[in-house]
């Protein structure tokens, strides 16, 4: 019966995707003719055939066989596919959402679900979500706009009084977007730089982020309605100078202005509405002394405006006082957002204390509580510069401080109060910032490197015996580069435990900052079992989070994913506030038992990666060395400083790589043979009884499903010397049947027959784009400038595919 009520809930999925399918056949045919159909779904028929077993060599000889012109088409067709497939799983998931408030379910990682765990507990809470402009973003904003469109279209054939005639209209329209789709190139032909990356950003807040967060506010304040902002942003676009010679003192103002450019505009159309809209008369209604001050005040302040009003509204005074404060916002003349949220809430109160509650609870309450989230910056931008530059004293650290000090003081401290310090070692590192600046700036390390993470409270300690620190951040990225995934999850709250112990000790309060990537080889997963699975800081419920590339247009970029994701952390925020109700703390004897696995797995990875054939066999065996030929972010791909090739390589082109051939290496090596020589029952325990063991095997166990050995295979037509394949596969069969021995389960993913369902439905659509790349691949290394192009498309295509880049 649960299988058939699932199968009845996904039929809109499956019908949206087949719409789309047969739309984009349709236009694959206009615009370049049935063969290029013909042969996509050939293709298509041999990856099917050989997921079912037979030989895969018939699928790369079908599309070796096809000119390389072709191959560019056929890429981009599937590539296409997994765009439009792509929406409509996150229509689907707003879809399903609505279905629960329909049926007054509580849906799961809601606030609705943590308010009734919470039972009357006290909820100080602080989370601060930090955008970031890593190069892991692969599509571009003509692309994500046009997502936009398909996915309204979408939502208009779920109403069910849909006129027939409308119904061929929107079919009609999609097969329009489909077409500017196809007709539009995904792949860049320049390098973004960082003013667009800037842009980028702040379109995400335009086109949901602004709105969802305003609601998801209204909502937690119905439950608590004197509570303090419990959610903000941060951003790091413009202010991440770390290894990146195009982020710099002009990018600093570059994104502040442009912020609140952006948002004077947003609060100027509101306002304006709101005037267009309260055209209640003194005449019939009276209104507050204050509100009638307020106006005279405005209007001798600011004579020029007064004096174009003239008459105009005498008798309805809070569109005078709106038409005030349109013409302020218009010629920035508010001296801080302090001052439009009083102007706002003196007409709140004129019109609650006058039977207009009802005018002040609708879009006037939803402009303050923007006002309130957003202020006139957006998003706080933070400072990031590497410890070794402040070391040296560069001109471009000093003026990136003085930048900040200048944005300060034009913006005020709540568009920028903090410093990253990444690549910290030692307390000098973090204290130089001082030495440079007399702005009292929040200054954060940075501990990225397991060796750093040894040393973070230590560091911690001596920084607050030298003035305090309120913040520490942690990076998830280098640090499972460095160790490995199991290792490093492992160390990293090794670290957050003892942190928090000196905090306590000390009577000072902590809050982390998780740097978490997209992937699970980078700390990437689901958010709300990330937020309950790891160690909080002093108090509990305060903490900042990045996100990162393709994780913001997927979780951010629908407003009703917008919405879901932003409550989904906000509701584990508050659990993770009570640490009984997030059930952080370790069984007896799971920290012995995890300290080891972690001791295995890192001895085994770093085995392998420190393997003399090694590096030669990575750079064969991915697309690493071509992923710069993709122009998707503003910072080069490897650390210059450093000489050695891995030692170089950032983190993101690492996982990326390793996605590409769908080996995803970074996410589980070493996890098999730290596995296997644990009892299988005490794993088991831990799985049912710690959150962060839970969360750490259900990570991996996604990206085993998501991994294909089978493919990944194939790459070893690239790779002269193989004599690392086999400790590889070995390593991967290994963890999977550890995963599905601690799961208790036949495959992977049976506990979530949708999510394995997709993964299954999706494989014949990606293993042809793979068959592709290993020829292309092979091509451009030979010497084939005309592969250049194909590659660049299989790159695009399988990030879309698997959603995920790095």
């Amino acid at each position: 019966m649960a299988a058939q009520d699932e199968a009845r809930a996904d039929a809109p999925l499956r019908r949206d995707v087949r719409l789309l399918g047969d739309l984009l056949g349709r236009v694959l045919v206009e615009q370049e003719g049935d063969g290029l159909l013909e042969d996509v779904e050939h293709v298509r028929a041999l990856a099917r055939a050989a997921r079912g077993g037979a030989q895969h060599e018939e699928l790369q000889a079908a599309v070796e066989a096809l000119p390389v012109e072709r191959q560019a088409s056929v890429l981009r067709a599937f590539g296409l596919y997994f765009q439009l497939a792509n929406v409509a799983e996150q229509r689907h998931r707003v879809r399903r959402r609505r279905e629960y408030a329909h049926e007054e379910r509580i849906p799961p990682e809601s606030l609705a679900e943590a308010f009734a765990q919470l039972d009357g507990a006290e909820h100080d809470i602080s989370l601060e979500l930090v955008l970031t402009a890593h190069p892991t973003e692969a599509a571009r904003r003509t692309v994500l706009a046009a997502h936009l469109r398909v996915n309204g279209l979408l939502e208009e054939l779920d109403d069910p009084l849909l006129a027939p005639a409308r119904r061929d209209e929107i079919e009609a329209a999609l097969a329009e977007e489909i077409t500017m789709l196809w007709q539009a190139d995904e792949v860049r032909t320049r390098r973004p730089r960082v003013v667009d990356e800037i842009r980028n950003g702040h379109w995400f807040f335009e086109q949901s982020l602004i709105d969802a967060a305003e609601q998801l506010l209204a909502d937690y304040r119905r439950r608590l309605p004197d509570a303090p902002v419990p959610l903000r942003f941060g951003t790091w676009i413009g202010g991440d100078a770390d290894g990146n010679p195009n982020a710099g003192p002009d990018t600093i103002a570059e994104a502040l202005e442009r912020a609140r450019r952006m948002l004077l505009a947003r609060y100027r159309d509101e306002v304006r509405a709101l005037a267009a809209a309260l055209g209640v008369s003194s005449r019939l209604t009276p209104v507050s002394d204050e509100l009638l001050e307020s106006i005279a005040a405005g209007e001798r302040a600011f004579p020029e405006i007064a004096a174009e009003l003239s008459d105009q509204n005498l008798d309805e005074p809070y569109r005078r006082k709106l038409s005030l404060m349109w013409r302020r916002l218009a010629d920035d003349l508010y001296d801080d957002p302090g001052e439009l949220a009083e102007d706002l809430a003196v007409l709140d109160r004129s019109l609650r204390a006058n039977r207009g509650a009802r005018i002040a609870d609708g879009a006037l309450a939803a402009l303050r509580r923007r006002v309130e989230l957003f202020g006139f910056h957006l998003a706080k931008l933070d400072v990031r510069l590497h410890a070794r530059e402040l070391a040296e004293g560069t001109e471009r650290a000093r003026s990136m401080l003085a930048a900040a000090a200048a944005a300060r003081a034009r913006h005020g401290a709540a568009a920028l109060d903090t410093v990253i310090v990444s690549g910290t070692d030692s307390a000098a590192d973090v204290l130089r910032v001082r030495e440079l600046t007399d702005e009292p700036l929040s200054v954060v390390p940075l501990f990225e490197s397991v060796e750093a993470l040894r040393a973070a409270p230590r560091i911690y300690e001596e920084l607050l015996a030298a003035g305090g620190c309120r913040e520490v951040m942690v990076g998830y990225s280098d640090s499972a580069k460095d160790a490995g995934y199991l290792a490093a999850q492992w160390e990293i709250r090794r670290a957050l435990v003892a942190l928090a112990d000196v905090a306590r000790e000390r009577g000072a309060e902590l809050t982390v900052f998780h740097g978490r990537g997209g992937s699970a080889g980078r700390g990437g997963g689901p958010t709300h079992a990330a937020i309950l699975a790891q160690p909080q800081g002093v108090p509990p419920g305060h903490l900042k989070i990045t996100e990162q590339g393709e994780t913001i247009a997927f979780k951010y970029g629908l407003p009703g994913l917008a919405y879901r994701n932003l409550e989904a952390a906000l509701a584990a925020t508050l659990l993770a506030a009570q640490p009984g109700l997030a059930g952080v703390d370790a069984p007896e004897g799971g920290e012995a038992v995890v300290g080891a696995l972690a001791d295995r797995s890192h001895g085994v990875y770093r085995a392998l990666v420190d393997d003399p054939r090694f590096v030669d066999f990575f750079r064969a065996f991915t697309p690493v060395d071509e992923l710069a030929l993709l122009q998707i972010g503003s910072r080069p791909a490897r650390r210059p400083e450093s000489a050695g090739y891995l030692t170089s390589l950032r983190a993101i082109p690492w996982v990326f790589a390793w996605t590409q051939n769908r080996c995803l290496l970074p996410s589980w090596y070493g996890c098999g043979s730290a596995f296997a020589e644990a009892d299988a029952g005490e794993l088991r325990r831990l799985y049912r009884d710690w959150a962060f063991f839970r969360t750490l095997v259900q990570n991996l166990e996604m990206t085993l499903a998501k991994s294909s050995i089978e493919i990944a295979v194939e790459y070893l037509r690239l790779v002269d010397d193989a004599s690392l394949w086999e400790p590889i596969a070995a390593e991967h069969e290994r963890v999977v049947a550890a995963v599905l021995e601690i799961v208790e389960a036949r495959e992977l993913l049976d506990r979530h027959p949708v999510l394995q369902r997709s993964v299954r439905l999706r494989n014949p659509y990606v293993d042809p784009m793979n068959a592709i790349q290993v020829d292309v691949l092979r091509r451009y290394r030979s010497g084939d400038e005309d592969a250049a192009a194909p590659l660049l498309r299989s790159i695009a295509g399988i990030a879309a595919a698997l959603r995920n880049t790095g």
